[in-house]
């Protein structure tokens, strides 16, 4: 029996993708039902992909939750014109909809646990107990309070709570995108991105960090996860770092670091790009141009890092035979490029999302056949179809329940009450309300999946943002990024975490140092904040002065980072570049030029200064083989 259950579940994943591609090329679904079959399926894989090596006790478990999935899933099918055509609010939901909808979110809120932890989990089951409760709490943060009836109206009968903005991102825009990904990889388009890493960097100072760093980056930008691209990519770029002498705690650091910084990267972003198309209503191309500069000084940052560090500890690249064979690796895989070319030209050209995405899935099988080496097979596509299927269960669950979360803070208006407090505890500082909203997408951030962190404190923080007359593609990226960092901002780095194990060092010190070598990042959305030049919000010289004194103030903060700018730097010296990146980061002309004068002069000094003796705080390492990045 649990054969063919095993065989079911692999039916039902090849299922959900057939389901998507049957509502582009075939007939579209009504909304409702669309929404709802694709989350019951996504739940039945959550309950049904382990189910062979559980123990009895637990697939009883999981066939029972499975069985009550098919049950809410079969009632809203069969319902589905009684729901289109009932009026919310006015007609009150039936004993058998609330049932079924208790159904719905119980065995929603066990997939959250199972797929995005209990730090998820946990937020949801408070959110949803403030709804029902908050009547109870003071009236500054409480509210009349939801009954069941109500709160099942607002649920799962309309498409204001679990079917809302945030699933039906997933199911419109980002199942696509994983979709391609999927297929590219297939092809071999993970290894064309390694490749052309190695290629671009290898040889230089420092070049298999390097290369990791820009492998990551390519990658992430299409996984969306930075748990997922540490495992994907770091297992191979960690064990070579460490080979070419960077301690492990810097090896994984940087892959921590770089991995993480893939969702900031156009031109997919992750997932959370679409999402933000939603929320700001601004369309993609804006976004996609907006993030691009932030991204590039956030990689700068790091490159400068580990370019610096190699400096430092005189390290060189690879040498020529171990790069990548251009006769038989980059130039048997760059037709895979093609598909990305085809995304990039759809999405600019105004097509929509779902199709810009759909012709480059077709045109990643089409190029594949180009050579025998990168062919997807039948068996493949088969094999395809499945694994995008088990991929977009980190994105849809999340995004279901953050769809919960958004329900009842619409309905309690807790949003507002969030933005009153921020701007009351900030006095109308802009600096200071920076700094809360930063604090608490960090903590709201830590250990949840991108896109539902996003969702969540866009919801509860871009608002107040908002009431401070900031541009909207400022906040939203101001609010992405933190919500992102925090997968390498101790306590709770997950990215770090995940690189520490696959090079078997200590995580603190990985999460420290991945924190240290992301500090530009933390400081990039304070100057895009102030000046939405740098989101390309503004004249094109204003865009490429801001642009050019944030990098320089990016390099600045990676040489104090370091310990090392043009020679090896005193703790003065570290001191007085903080500073200086400081005032080149702030989008003012006259603190730029004050920073660029006090930097200009102590690379001079840098430069005139004798170094005939180690500096202090940065002596020479007793084992330069073994103890490379500290």
């Amino acid at each position: 029996m649990i054969a063919s259950t095993h065989l079911a579940i692999r039916v039902i994943a090849v299922g959900i993708t057939a389901l998507q591609l049957y509502s582009v090329f075939v007939a579209p679904l009504p909304l409702h039902m669309h929404y709802a079959l694709f989350l019951a399926a996504v739940l039945v894989l959550v309950f049904g992909k382990d189910l062979p090596e559980r123990p009895r006790l637990a697939q009883a478990i999981d066939l029972l939750l499975i069985a009550v999935t098919i049950a809410w899933a079969a009632y809203i099918v069969a319902n589905h014109d009684r729901f289109i055509t009932r009026i919310a609010f006015v007609d009150r939901p039936t004993m058998w909809d609330m049932i079924m909808g208790t159904a719905l979110i119980a065995t929603l809120m066990e997939a959250t646990r199972r797929v995005a932890g209990w730090g998820l989990f946990v937020i949801a089951g408070i959110f949803i107990l403030y709804g029902f409760f908050g009547y109870i709490l003071p009236s500054s943060i409480g509210h009349s309070g939801l009954g069941l009836s109500r709160f099942i109206d607002i649920q799962v009968l309309s498409n204001n709570g679990i079917f809302g903005i945030p699933i039906g991102a997933v199911v419109s825009y980002i199942f696509y995108f994983i979709l391609f990904a999927t297929f590219l990889e297939l092809s071999g388009g993970g290894q064309l991105f390694i490749d052309l890493a190695f290629f671009a960097t290898g040889r230089t100072r420092g070049g298999p960090a390097k290369s990791a760093v820009i492998a990551s980056g390519l990658m992430g930008s299409i996984n969306g996860s930075a748990v997922a691209n540490v495992v994907g990519t770091g297992t191979f770029t960690i064990p070579l770092m460490r080979r070419f002498g960077y301690k492990p705690t810097f090896a994984a650091a940087v892959e921590a670091a770089s991995s993480t910084g893939g969702q900031l990267m156009p031109p997919i972003m992750g997932a959370a790009a679409f999402v933000m198309v939603e929320l700001t209503g601004l369309d993609y191309v804006t976004i996609l141009t907006g993030a691009a500069i932030p991204a590039v000084l956030y990689y700068l940052a790091i490159l400068f890092a580990v370019d610096l560090t190699a400096k430092k500890d005189g390290l060189s690249g690879l040498p020529a035979k171990e790069l990548p064979d251009i006769g038989t690796g980059l130039t048997r895989r760059i037709h895979l490029l093609l598909p990305l070319v085809v995304l990039v030209y759809l999405m600019v050209s105004g097509r929509s999302l779902m199709m810009a995405a759909i012709y480059a899935f077709l045109a990643a099988i089409a190029v594949s056949f180009v050579r025998k080496e990168t062919r997807i097979k039948a068996m493949d596509m088969l094999r395809g179809l499945e694994q995008t299927a088990y991929a977009i269960l980190i994105v849809a669950v999340p995004c279901a329940t953050a769809g919960l979360i958004i329900g009842i803070i619409v309905q309690t208006g807790i949003g507002l009450k969030f933005t009153d407090f921020i701007l009351s505890l900030a006095s109308g500082s802009l600096l200071l309300s920076l700094i809360a909203v930063m604090v608490a997408c960090i903590i709201l951030g830590m250990g949840m999946p991108t896109v539902s962190a996003y969702i969540m404190v866009a919801i509860l923080m871009a608002p107040a943002l908002m009431q401070l007359d900031l541009y909207v593609l400022s906040v939203h990226l101001f609010i992405f990024y933190f919500a992102l960092l925090s997968f390498v901002t101790p306590p709770v780095a997950l990215a770090s975490y995940a690189a520490a194990a696959l090079a078997r060092t200590s995580a603190t010190a990985t999460g420290v140092h991945a924190f240290k070598l992301t500090l530009p990042g933390f400081l990039i959305p304070f100057a895009f904040a102030y000046n939405p030049a740098l989101v390309m919000n503004g004249a094109w010289h204003e865009v490429i002065w801001v642009t050019t004194s944030c990098a320089i103030g990016v390099y600045a903060i990676a040489g104090t980072v370091v310990g090392m700018h043009l020679r090896r730097s005193t703790g003065l010296e570290r001191a007085v570049a903080f500073g200086a990146a400081l005032l080149l980061i702030t989008p003012e002309h006259l603190t730029d030029l004050i920073g660029l004068a006090v930097f200009a002069a102590l690379m001079f000094w840098q430069q005139r200064r004798p170094e005939d003796a180690p500096v202090a705080g940065n002596e020479p390492l007793q084992n330069p083989e073994l103890q490379h990045g500290e």
